[in-house]
């Protein structure tokens, strides 16, 4: 059985967990940029909380499925139909051999996360299957997905017949305005305290140049006397290198494992899904607390996430 894609949009990819433990070989970490709105989707259809599921980004995306299935919707899409039909978000949704899913754009955030009960097959590598676009590996032939593709999944045996709604208090909020907590990274102190301290006086804006390797972000240049390549040090999602030009660069799922800037601040674990929905125009407020109270902030999540979804890992 599988899955048509009659519209793909700008970027429709197959994402779920991470590539963990391979960094030394120099393998980003990728998966999907939003782990929270991913779990929640496939908690909904039974799945893992990282299993593949479709990532669409910005605009919309139109699916016929040749097999029957569980659906749920959840992330920036303004609608879900089937055939024609209004359905809700953040719930378990049927579907049957030759329905039609049409997943409306964003008018805020940047991506949406259509997971299925049965498992879609995907390319894997690493003991992972995510889509890893610059080097063209994973999910489907490692690349976005065009018009006319097929997504081939393993049918339900039988089909699951869970019926969830995510609790109001779960869902996520979509803005054009976010607030990200951060820790100093390790080159603040030594040689860029001062523009940590800038960083955090008022909102940065996305740049047009954005995407799911990193975000180029606009507002006041911080001072970048000391940003002169500095030998390769390691990088993850959520840091923020500080280049020559003052301009700040937030690193997405699909950056780099290693880089020659300062790396002046980390964007805190708990906060770091939000990475994901930021788009060009989207304002940041960055707010600096202390490694302690990130941990905290990140156990407190955690639990209030696993009274609803059970053990997941936030990446």
């Amino acid at each position: 059985m599988s899955i048509t894609i009659l519209k793909a949009g700008l970027q429709t990819t197959l994402q779920g967990a991470p590539f963990s433990a391979h960094r030394h070989l120099g393998m980003p970490a990728a998966g999907a940029a939003d782990c929270l709105s991913l779990a929640l989707a496939n908690f909904l259809v039974g799945r893992p909380s990282g299993a593949i599921a479709f990532e669409i980004t910005l605009s919309g995306a139109l699916f016929r499925f040749k097999g029957p299935c569980s659906i749920a919707l959840v992330g920036a899409a303004e609608y879900l139909r089937i055939n024609d039909q209004q359905q809700p978000r953040h719930q378990t949704l049927t579907v049957k051999a030759g329905d039609m899913v049409d997943i409306g754009p964003n008018r805020l955030g940047c991506r949406t996360y259509l997971a299925i009960s049965a498992a879609l097959q995907a390319d894997s590598l690493l003991d992972g299957q995510s889509t890893y676009l610059p080097a063209g590996l994973g999910g489907f032939h490692g690349r976005a997905l065009r018009d006319g593709d097929s997504v081939p999944f393993v049918p339900d045996s039988p089909v699951t017949a869970l019926q969830r709604t995510t609790p109001e208090s779960l869902r996520p909020h979509f803005s054009n305005d976010y607030m990200l907590r951060i820790t100093p990274g390790p080159e603040a102190a030594e040689r860029n305290e001062s523009a940590l301290d800038a960083l955090c006086l008022a909102p940065y804006a996305v740049g047009m140049r954005a995407n799911r390797m990193g975000l180029a972000l606009e507002g006041e240049p911080l001072s970048a006397s000391d940003s002169s390549n500095m030998p390769s040090a390691p990088v993850f999602p959520g840091t923020i290198q500080l280049p020559p030009s003052g301009n700040p660069y937030l690193l997405g799922p699909d950056a780099q494992t290693t880089g020659g800037y300062p790396r002046i601040a980390q964007v805190i674990r708990a906060d770091r899904h939000l990475i994901g929905q930021l788009r060009a125009g989207s304002r940041i407020q960055f707010v600096q607390i202390t490694t302690d109270r990130a941990t905290e902030i990140y156990r407190e999540k955690l639990s209030l996430l696993t009274s609803w979804l059970g053990q997941i890992t936030m990446w």
